[in-house]
């Protein structure tokens, strides 16, 4: 498993510095995710600081002046990458004589072409024809299919089996600017607590729930039982004490045994604890 670096996603698509940096967030935290998971190596071309950013600068262009301390961040991740080993082009696995198309254009000689060969996948910066896609290269008469990577979630989804990223974090990336945030789960009842199948039963109910057009019709969902939690009484109170005190705490069923309980932060349902048993669920 190899990543490379995506040239032809810098094209000068950006109107400025700041649109950029703020658009490479997400390639960087990506960047960040392969080398804080895995040994994967990130290829790119020798030449990659000439990519064009803006109409008028390159990537070796960029100035500092005028950005935020976050954005400076940002930079200094991305001209790690760029200007550190390991090239593709040095040795490339493809024969760079040989010509290869992707939607018409020749794309011989290029990442797209060696991470055809290479059976790797790219890594790609914000650009619509590249945004968590599947490309088909084509070559002759063979066809390769090749994935471009844009966002973590993308990248969690799809490639967790080399990452293995934790669990909580995995749901953390995966419902991030969604109605879910499962920052708020406790260890002791967080996602560990399930077996393969009942946490993908886990992600199945929670993107069922964000996918929503309200919170009326989350509560009109069967198959969610979005409802209250009841407890028969203190002693029963799952959730007794001053920690929770004030909250309504509110449940939902991912199997027709195992809830998720939880409470409303205005538009965000604040995860908390998972059963597996519906031993809670009974007294509430």
């Amino acid at each position: 498993m190899e990543f490379l670096l995506n040239e032809k996603s810098l094209c000068g698509q950006f109107q400025n510095v700041s649109s950029f940096l703020y658009a490479t967030k997400s390639i960087v935290r990506c960047i960040k995710l392969i080398h804080e998971n895995t040994d994967i190596p990130i290829y790119k071309t020798m030449n990659f600081y000439n990519c064009n950013v803006t109409k008028d600068e390159t990537l070796c262009d960029l100035k500092c002046y005028g950005l935020t301390d976050e954005l400076l961040r940002f930079k200094s991740s991305l001209d790690r990458e760029i200007y550190e080993k390991p090239y593709w082009d040095q040795e490339p696995v493809h024969d760079v004589s040989q010509k290869f198309f992707w939607n018409e254009e020749d794309v011989s000689a290029t990442s797209l072409a060696e991470a055809a060969v290479k059976e790797g996948s790219l890594l790609s910066f914000d650009l619509e024809p590249f945004n968590d896609k599947k490309l088909t290269i084509l070559s002759g008469d063979t066809n390769y299919i090749v994935d471009s990577v844009n966002t973590p979630k993308y990248l969690v989804q799809n490639y967790n089996t080399y990452l293995n990223v934790n669990r909580k974090k995995l749901l953390q990336i995966i419902f991030e600017n969604t109605r879910i945030d499962c920052s708020t789960i406790e260890d002791k009842y967080g996602a560990d607590i399930l077996e393969r199948e009942e946490f993908d039963g886990l992600i199945k109910s929670l993107k069922k729930f964000v996918e929503h057009e309200s919170w009326e019709s989350i509560a009109l969902d069967d198959g969610l039982e979005y409802k209250k939690y009841t407890p028969k009484n203190d002693e029963k109170n799952w959730f007794r004490g001053l920690k929770y005190s004030g909250q309504t705490i509110m449940k939902f069923r991912f199997s027709s045994k195992m809830r998720c309980f939880g409470y409303r932060k205005e538009n965000k349902f604040m995860v908390l604890r998972l059963e597996r048993d519906h031993s809670i669920s009974e007294n509430g």
